[in-house]
């Protein structure tokens, strides 16, 4: 009935291949976190230095930094830092210099914001002080109040449609050509169909989408340029010179060619050999630029995460791309062709791309699942974040495109090769009526096969293209891994409390370090060495803050004894006695507090252990990466299972189309 896939062979060879490349790379990779946020700076967060700085420098964690904006304020609300420059050697180190070191002690703010390598902004604040003198309580609460990164789930809706639009002409453009070559010309060469149709439609249909593949980059790059500032031609001309506005150059330089090659092709100038090679060279280039510019590519590693991102896009070039073939291309085939050829013309269509569909499918979902892994380090970011209810809707849509497919394989395929065995049965035995009359009654009794099986096609296509647009989102916002990454970053505090009589003293800090698991106790505070923290005491009689009657003191002893300061605590707001202090040495730190609460002398002993901050040391290596957790070796595991599935899917599905062609 059918006669075998041309050089069925090296696709089947070739999905096989990059199966076993994806168990590898799913086994070796780490969860990562996309975007650039600030990992650690020098004066570090609420450090106290003596003199004011020559320059900070600020060290980012996940992207690299494609533009900075940073603006040091000093004590007196004034703009003392000069330019920020992105060091050389290392694109996740920015420097800033302070242009006015005669601004006096006090409290300097800095504020950043970011373009990252992966094109979306991210910003924050910090500070520091200058100067031996007692930092003030109200304005270091402030400080640290405003100094989380900011993290912004959402989204501009032209950069998402954009992307969105561009993942769907990209796939498009990459799997068009190999649907064309490998089922189409075959099955048009086979049924004496008119070749000439099919390579008007599909000129066609590739001239439209590389044009809508242009225009959508040119808006997409558009939009991340204002992340520089206010659309212009200056912001413009200045994104483009970025790391990040090279490859959108490159991707417009590329997306205009293919668009006057098929222009060309439309008009006859090139043969058909010609464009599509021309479709299928510059669909993989195009995909490589934007893979490359990726979020896994920008935080994984360069060619690590291309490999993946790219792989994803040729899975669903080879599903997508094919199913838009078949809705756009097919149908004219099947009017023009034989009434009585048509079931069987629709079968071979069906049985052929039936195995590029399996390879496109096993690639686009285990390359997904092991995307899944590195960016969505928790089961919880799946309904917790926009990034991960995107991909459950995703999930979703994918799941009803499988289930249309499956449809079109094992239910209406076996309904046509029916259909079409029982026209040729009856050819033979009968010697009755004309083969013509044979033919029109043929085609008569099965169009209803023909049309359910074009309208589930174009069903098929419709909601591929949802989940591409959902693609476009996911890939315009902050990762489930980078969401929860910063929620965990804020300041915190932590209170602990103790009960003499009917009296409880209540001792707060902020803001308070991760405590490691050899000194986390609910009866003992961590807090960073050699930063400020803010102690606040509070006396409390059922729940009512009560008034101490003599000074409130906070006394502190080092473990060792080397260290111990005595502190008298300022009155604030609402019965709360604070003051702002650095512990100078790491370690176990012993905290006494007296007072009179309501003319009772009270005195009591809390425990509190002060950590070095060291990831200053280490930013480009530890914190880039997120923990494995057992949810994302789930989905690692899952896209062995699924590579492993698909691969042996593709075998069986080969071996049963090349015995139809025995038989």
């Amino acid at each position: 009935m059918g006669e075998s896939l041309n050089r069925s062979g090296p696709p089947l060879k070739v999905a096989i291949a990059i199966a076993v490349a994806v168990v590898i790379l799913a086994s070796i990779a780490t969860p990562v976190a996309a975007h650039a946020y600030l990992s650690e700076s020098d004066p570090s967060n609420g450090e106290q230095v003596e003199t004011v700085p020559d320059e900070v420098t600020l060290y980012f964690s996940g992207d690299g930094v494609q533009v900075a904006d940073v603006t040091v304020t000093g004590p007196n609300d004034e703009d003392v830092s000069g330019d920020a420059r992105i060091d050389a050697d290392d694109s996740q180190v920015v420097h800033v210099p302070i242009e006015d070191e005669d601004v006096g002690d006090g409290i300097y703010t800095v504020q950043w914001e970011i373009l990252a390598d992966d094109g979306h902004t991210s910003s924050g604040s910090f500070f520091f002080s200058v100067g031996d003198e007692p930092l003030d309580r109200d304005a270091v609460l402030d400080a640290y109040e405003g100094e989380d990164d900011e993290v912004d789930e959402g989204v501009s809706p032209v950069e998402a449609g954009a992307k969105g639009l561009l993942l769907i002409t990209l796939v498009g453009v990459v799997g068009i050509p190999i649907t064309a070559v490998s089922v189409i010309y075959p099955l048009v060469d086979r049924f004496k169909s008119e070749a000439t149709t099919a390579d008007q439609r599909l000129t066609k249909l590739l001239t439209g989408v590389s044009l809508l593949l242009f225009v959508s980059a040119l808006v997409l790059g558009l939009a991340r340029s204002t992340a520089v500032g206010p659309l212009s031609a200056e912001t413009v001309i200045q994104f483009s010179r970025t790391p990040l506005g090279n490859a959108w150059i490159v991707q417009l330089i590329l997306t205009a060619l293919l668009t006057v090659a098929f222009l060309g092709a439309v008009r006859g100038l090139l043969s058909r050999r010609v464009w599509l090679g021309i479709a299928f060279v510059g669909g993989l280039h195009v995909g490589a630029s934007v893979s490359w510019t990726s979020h896994s590519a920008t935080t994984i590693d360069r060619l690590l995460g291309t490999a993946v991102d790219f792989g994803h896009i040729i899975g669903a070039g080879l599903w997508v791309g094919g199913l838009v073939v078949l809705a756009v291309v097919v149908p004219p085939l099947l009017r023009e062709s034989d009434p009585g050829d048509r079931n069987a013309f629709a079968a071979g269509i069906v049985r052929r791309y039936s195995i590029l569909a399996i390879i496109g499918v096993t690639i686009a979902v285990t390359t997904g699942l092991v995307l899944a892994s590195w960016h969505i380090p928790t089961f919880d970011g799946l309904s917790e974040t926009l990034y991960g209810l995107s991909l459950s809707a995703k999930v979703l849509l994918v799941l009803v495109a499988l289930g249309l497919g499956g449809f079109t394989r094992f239910i209406l395929l076996r309904q046509l090769e029916s259909q079409a065995r029982s026209r040729d049965i009856a050819g033979r035995l009968s010697g009755r009526g004309t083969d013509t009359q044979l033919r029109e009654d043929g085609g008569q009794s099965r169009i209803g096969t023909i049309t359910t099986f074009v309208r589930a096609v174009r069903f098929e296509v419709t909601i591929l293209v949802l989940v591409l647009l959902v693609s476009g989102l996911l890939t315009s916002i902050p990762t489930a891994a980078i969401v929860g990454q910063e929620q965990e970053t804020g300041p915190e505090m932590a209170t602990i409390e103790q009960d003499v009589d009917d009296i409880t003293i209540e001792l707060t800090t902020l803001p308070v370090a991760e405590a490691d698991t050899e000194t986390d106790r609910d009866d003992l505070i961590t807090v960073h060495a050699d930063e400020p923290v803010v102690f606040e005491v509070r006396f409390l009689r059922n729940s009512e803050p009560l008034q101490s009657d003599r000074p409130v003191r906070l006394l502190a002893d080092s473990q060792d004894g080397e260290e111990t300061m005595q502190i008298e605590l300022d009155e604030a707001e609402n019965g709360t006695y604070a003051t702002v202090q650095t512990l100078p040495a790491d370690g176990d730190w012993e905290i006494r507090v007296t007072g009179a609460p309501d003319g009772s002398f009270v005195s009591e002993w809390f425990n509190v252990h002060a950590v070095t901050d060291t990831t200053h040391d280490d930013h480009d290596q530890e914190e880039s990466t997120s923990p494995t957790t057992p949810f994302t070796t789930a989905l690692q595991y899952g896209a062995i299972g699924i590579a492993v599935i698909g691969s042996v899917a593709v075998v069986v599905e080969s071996v049963r189309f090349n015995r139809r062609k025995i038989q």
